[in-house]
């Protein structure tokens, strides 16, 4: 039997352990169990900005930000560990980064930020500078893509500020800070969507405000697509940078370990990747969290067959990961 595991990171009794001590762990705890089954452990950031730690690669420093060579393309992470995208940061190592190529002469660099649905520290505006038309400009020689981890658009009903408000929709103080900020962005993209459309040469027909995805990261995800980034789903991008497909296509089961299991998880999260994966190849997937706040009715809607709760710790995810070897290996 072979089995397939994409693994982010675990709850760890004084600190989180990595996605790589993961897999280790994944690893030893399965073939101690099933010592006849073969384990393919698959690290993969959460989707956030420090998801280049868990892929391996030559790393480099550029301007506001650090890359990792992956495949051909640039992933960044901010610089100095930080978990979080300062705007102002990110568009010196982007703009670095575009100089770069543009002096290379050869096609477009690929650069790929991961943002998941953190707000950056910061004015996500401050990633254009002066000039919005001057910054697309420059940035031209880059191919950039932006992971996302919600599809929320910018702006309207389900839009960003109305997400700040759910759930806490009788907070006076919180209701006016949303309706503020969903003014200071309509009147940002009444002109970026307008530079969006014709530089794109969707003659408006779209505002680029009412794209999925638009609204993750507080406006970041915006604020790069009008620099010209494609906005991508960020679990399923990672998870292919990662290698994930070619291990479920000789995989029996596909597992994913994730350090929660919710309902954003099961849309945006790693659970997504591996589902589709398994569903494709007609083969059963399980999930393994150390906190699981889903209903089976979720799960089977989101194409895990299974989810196992593990404890905090290296010890209480090898007892979980071990449970699971004994139930699904056959």
């Amino acid at each position: 039997m072979r089995v397939a595991v994409l693994v982010e990171g675990w709850p760890g009794e004084s600190r989180s352990l990595t996605a790589e001590a993961v897999a280790q762990t994944v690893r030893t705890a399965w073939l101690s169990a099933r010592p006849d089954v073969t384990v393919t452990a698959v690290p993969v950031g959460d989707g956030g900005p420090r998801s280049a730690d868990a892929l391996q690669g030559p790393r480099i420093t550029v301007g506001g930000a650090e890359a990792t060579v992956v495949e051909g393309a640039m992933l960044l992470a901010p610089a100095g560990g930080s978990t979080r995208w300062n705007p102002a940061d990110l568009a010196t190592a982007l703009l670095g980064l575009a100089s770069e190529a543009s002096a290379d002469g050869g096609p477009a660099r690929r650069v790929i930020v991961p943002l998941g649905d953190a707000s950056p520290a910061g004015d996500a505006g401050d990633v254009w500078g002066q000039s919005l038309e001057g910054a697309r400009t420059a940035l031209a020689p880059l191919d950039m893509v932006a992971l996302a981890s919600s599809d929320r658009p910018l702006l309207g009903f389900h839009g960003m500020s109305a997400a700040v408000r759910e759930g806490r929709e009788s907070d006076a103080a919180l209701a006016v800070a949303a309706q503020d900020q969903e003014e200071r962005w309509r009147q940002r993209a009444a002109v970026a969507d307008n530079v969006a459309a014709a530089a794109d040469l969707l003659g408006g027909t779209r505002r680029l405000s009412d794209q999925p995805r638009t609204g993750a990261a507080g406006g970041l995800a915006y604020a790069l697509a009008a620099l010209g980034a494609r906005l991508e789903p960020g679990a399923v991008t990672l998870a292919r940078m990662a290698g994930l497909p070619a291990a479920v296509d000789e995989a029996d089961l596909a597992v994913v370990v994730a350090p929660t299991l919710s309902h954003a998880a099961l849309d945006h999260g790693t659970p997504s990747p591996v589902a589709l994966l398994a569903a494709a190849r007609g083969i059963p997937a399980v999930a393994i969290s150390a906190e699981i706040h889903v209903g089976r009715r979720d799960l089977m809607a989101a194409g895990i067959h299974g989810a196992h709760e593990g404890m905090p710790g290296e010890s209480g995810l090898a007892d979980a990961i071990t449970r699971v070897a004994q139930t699904w290996s056959s």
